[in-house]
């Protein structure tokens, strides 16, 4: 069976906000999979608007540091903390991400209530950063004033369906 796949935008405006638009930010469903893609400000408001439970996303794919693809991320991040999340929470995005949040976390003195784990990623040609049973996430290079990666999420193929009517009778011998 074919798991349902659905893309929201929360948001595709670019560094200045915008009336009525938001910043980057997508969620991918992947049949109960949540991946995120992309934080920019705005984001957990967006989530809210379109009653997508946070608590699913355990995977978020940041492409690259200019701040409108990311400043969402502590808040997201803070909020998760605030509301008791205890799963783990992988972030995958370029060098320096992982920096910029645990020095903002260090500065206000927070402990996070759940495992976080960076992954980097590399603008060195095409890379798996995610490996599932129904799907992976690759990254590749794109060409931007700052290293950026794009994300490319692509279905294994899944068992072959037999339509027990179309079944011809062969007789054996």
């Amino acid at each position: 069976m074919i798991p349902d796949f659905d893309v929201t935008i929360l948001g595709n405006t670019s560094s200045i906000p915008v009336h009525g638009r938001n910043h980057t930010s997508q969620v991918i469903r992947f049949g109960q999979e949540l991946l995120l893609l992309d934080c920019g400000e705005g984001t957990q408001m967006q989530l809210r608007k379109y009653k997508i439970k946070t608590s699913r996303i355990n995977h978020i794919f940041i492409s690259h540091l200019h701040g409108d693809h990311y400043l969402g991320l502590i808040g997201l991040i803070s909020s998760y903390n605030l509301s008791k999340r205890t799963s783990p929470l992988t972030i995958y995005g370029p060098k320096g991400l992982n920096e910029i949040i645990t020095t903002h976390f260090r500065w206000n003195n927070t402990k996070l209530g759940y495992p976080l784990t960076f992954v980097q990623t590399s603008t060195g040609g095409s890379n798996i950063l995610l490996d599932t049973p129904l799907f992976t996430v690759s990254s590749f290079p794109l060409k931007h004033r700052l290293p950026t990666t794009g994300f490319l999420i692509t279905e294994k193929p899944g068992l072959r369906s037999l339509i027990k009517k179309n079944w011809k009778k062969i007789p054996f011998l």
